[in-house]
Order: C-alpha cells, then sequence, then structure tokens
C-alpha cells in the first residue's frame, strides 16, 4: 500500500508531474492541496499512467 507521504515525495520529484486541478496552480495559497500523485493528471484508479512512481520512488529511497 503506498502512504500519502510517498505520493507527496513522488509528486514533488517526478519529472512527469502534472496537475490535473485548475490552470491556477502557481497562485494557490497555503494549506491548499499539495503535489501529490494523486492530484497529476497521470494517475489513475491508484496507478501511474506513465510508469514513473516506483521509478522516482526507487530514485528517492537511494538518497
Amino acid at each position: 500500500m503506498v502512504s500519502k507521504m510517498q505520493l507527496h515525495a513522488v509528486g514533488e520529484a517526478c519529472p512527469g508531474y502534472t496537475y490535473a486541478g485548475s490552470e491556477d496552480f502557481e497562485s494557490l495559497e497555503e494549506g491548499k492541496e499539495p503535489v501529490s500523485c494523486e492530484n497529476c493528471i497521470h494517475w489513475v484508479r491508484g496507478r501511474c499512467t506513465i510508469d514513473m512512481f516506483d521509478k522516482v520512488l526507487s530514485s528517492l529511497d537511494q538518497t
């Protein structure tokens, strides 16, 4: 099972991350939705459709 912390860390480090919400992501105020795989356009039904999750997670574990 993937934790919320992992989803956040991978989202922050993923070169393929693309926010799935409004186009005004840059102006989100503190306390709003953080970067996470869960709000990426490539995260569908609990999986990364561009197969980056495991690759990015492994690279984080090595640092």
